[in-house]
């Protein structure tokens, strides 16, 4: 084996030219915003403590990357991602020091930015991606804290649990993890102290969103357990569980997706148990989710900061299963940026792109904005999230209004829905977008509007003119 001193030093000229190759392949990205990311951007040009679907800091991350560049171009709202990763990456290795060897943290920070889930995170834009340097750092602040306590490092860590919360919900998994450790891994406890100063740092940082969401109806939270959890959905599948792991071991590998469940059966003690315990059971519970309601891959991201330090630790004395596995994930970080350049040209089976859902949508938006202006129409409507996301971030600037259609005696469905809805009865005509006619017996089509490509190609999208008083 290579010194660690040697091994840190290749990781970081490894996680240096990986990023630096997203970087600049996404200059060259042919795609479009896709909704949510079209919509982070809009945040960013409305600041404020929470939104309706997610806490704040991804736009104000965007908002503040687009202010400082002048830019609101794709690449521009993408870059953060590229470049948050190769932070992440580094992170994982700084993480990885409190719990094992060097030669063991390099091969973490390696693995982490070669990760199929961390390539196709760093040509998109995505909650995940704020929220995992945060995770990253509390558990390299946890982990040194078990060895040496201190008041500054347990404020420390609390801040970056709270601003964790504030990328993304998910990083209450860190919190899971550190109750679990506590029960289960007496001598890994960190000072009582400690703990608490810890848990009110967490709820300084996190405190706005909190104050927010009183008042606001509790939103982002009834979204959550509404809408993504659909806990009045519940309809058991254990197949889309089975569905959901096959995912797992596709986005952080087939070899450290076992080894990952062959450390259960080591018995692992110390710093293994509490990597263990800091990633297997995140899994566990979006598996939970995925048989009663279903799932995204993506749902569980946040096992995958200490994932891959226990996959290296296990797999240590196992070097051609860990090469095999970073050649594995290189292949994948290698191609994934190449797909988004010419998306349609990979067509599996020769079917639709691979990225279809990531095409046509500046289209749509163009030829809606075309032919309103023709029709005289300056305001443009829409029922249908995604259409409200690309139809404000492609058009604007462009002097029309974008508002979301809707009965205004029924709860919002979108962001869209709760912060810009149509006044109705309409005070003047206005143009809607959709698949069908709007709630109104006075709506005149006005044309078929079909990007040939992409998730609306074919869809039987139209304009319509809907006139006042509707």
């Amino acid at each position: 084996m290579s010194s660690g001193s040697e091994a840190l030093r290749a990781s970081v000229i490894f996680i240096a030219v990986v990023t630096v190759w997203r970087v600049g392949t996404l200059w060259f990205n042919a795609t479009d915003l896709f909704a949510d990311e079209a919509q982070y951007w809009a945040w960013g040009k409305h600041l404020d403590f929470g939104y309706f679907s997610k806490p704040p800091l991804i736009g104000w991350l965007i908002g503040g990357v687009t202010a400082l560049t002048g830019s609101d171009t794709a690449f521009v709202v993408r870059l953060p991602a590229s470049l948050l990763h190769g932070l992440t990456a580094l992170l994982v290795i700084w993480a990885a020091r409190a719990f094992v060897d060097a030669w063991v943290a390099a091969w973490a920070g390696a693995l982490y930015a070669s990760m199929p889930l961390i390539a196709v995170g760093s040509v998109l834009m995505s909650t995940d991606t704020v929220m995992l340097p945060f995770f990253a750092v509390a558990l390299g602040l946890y982990g040194r804290l078990i060895e040496a306590p201190s008041l500054a490092r347990a404020a420390a860590l609390g801040v970056a649990v709270g601003a964790g919360l504030l990328a993304k919900y998910a990083m209450v998994y860190f919190v899971l993890g550190a109750v679990l450790v506590w029960v289960f891994q007496p001598a890994q406890r960190i000072r009582l102290r400690d703990a608490g100063l810890a848990v009110l740092a967490a709820l300084a940082v996190f405190a706005p969103n909190i104050w927010w969401n009183i008042e606001n109806d509790g939103q982002t939270v009834r979204h959550l357990v509404e809408d993504n959890a659909d806990v009045g959905g519940i309809d058991p599948s254990l197949s889309e569980g089975a569905v959901f792991l096959a995912e797992q071991a596709g986005i952080f590998g087939p070899i450290l997706f076992v080894a990952l469940l062959l450390a259960v059966l080591r018995r692992p003690r110390g710093a293994e148990l509490s990597l263990l315990l800091f990633s297997l059971p995140t899994i566990a519970v979006v598996t939970v989710q995925a048989v009663l309601s279903g799932a995204l891959a993506n749902w569980a991201a946040a096992a995958y900061i200490a994932a891959p330090i226990l996959a290296a630790s296990v797999l240590q004395m196992r070097r051609g299963l860990l090469v095999a596995s970073a050649v594995y994930g290189m292949a994948f970080a290698a191609a994934i940026p190449l797909v988004f350049i010419a998306p349609e040209a990979v067509r599996p089976g020769g079917g639709a792109p691979l990225a279809n859902r990531y095409l046509g949508l500046h289209a749509v938006s163009d030829m809606a904005a075309e032919t309103a202006r023709e029709a005289g129409l300056s305001t443009i409507t829409a029922a249908e999230r995604g259409l409200l996301a690309d139809l404000t971030y492609t058009l604007h600037g462009e002097g029309f209004d974008i508002r979301a259609w809707g009965d205004p005696s029924d709860a919002p469905r979108s962001w869209y829905h709760a912060e810009f809805p149509i006044e109705r009865p309409t005070a003047e005509a206005v143009a809607y977008l959709g698949e069908t006619p709007p709630d109104c017996a006075r709506a005149k089509p006005l044309s078929a509007v079909d990007p040939g490509v992409g998730h609306w190609a074919g869809r039987g999208l139209r304009l319509w003119r809907v006139a006042p008083g509707c």
